[in-house]
C-alpha cells in the first residue's frame, strides 16, 4: 500500500500563522513555501508574480537580474517583518561520549 500524497504546500492569499497579518503564500524556484507581505513595497527584494494556473510565484532579486520583470510585483519576506518571529532553536546538549573499544574490522573478526 502506498502512503497518502502530501498535501500541496499553501498558495495565495492567506493569513500569517503567527501574527495574523496579511500575506501571501507563494513557491519559491526550489519549489519551498514562503510568505511574503500582501502589500507591495518598493524597498522589497522579492519579484512575486502570478502564473497562468493560478499559481504565486517568488524570486530572490539578483546581482543577474536585479529588477523585476514584465508581471512582477516588489514584495518584502514576511520573515523580515513578521512582529512574532519563528521561535530560536536551541541546539542539543552535547554529551561527551567515552571510547568503550576498537570496532573489529573484517580479519579479526
Amino acid at each position: 500500500m502506498y502512503p497518502p500524497p502530501r498535501p500541496p504546500a499553501p498558495n495565495g492569499p492567506d493569513t500569517c500563522p503567527r501574527c495574523g497579518d496579511d500575506v501571501i503564500w507563494c513557491v519559491t524556484v526550489n519549489r519551498k513555501a514562503q510568505m511574503v507581505d500582501r502589500d507591495r513595497n518598493e524597498d522589497g527584494n522579492q519579484a512575486v508574480r502570478c502564473d497562468h494556473t493560478g499559481r504565486w510565484l517568488v524570486r530572490q532579486l539578483t546581482r543577474e537580474r536585479p529588477t523585476p520583470e514584465a508581471g512582477e510585483n516588489l514584495h518584502m519576506p514576511h520573515a523580515a517583518t513578521c512582529p512574532v518571529p519563528a521561535p530560536r532553536r536551541t541546539p542539543a546538549p552535547r554529551t561527551a561520549r567515552g571510547r568503550l573499544g576498537v570496532r573489529p574490522v573484517r580479519w579479526q573478526r
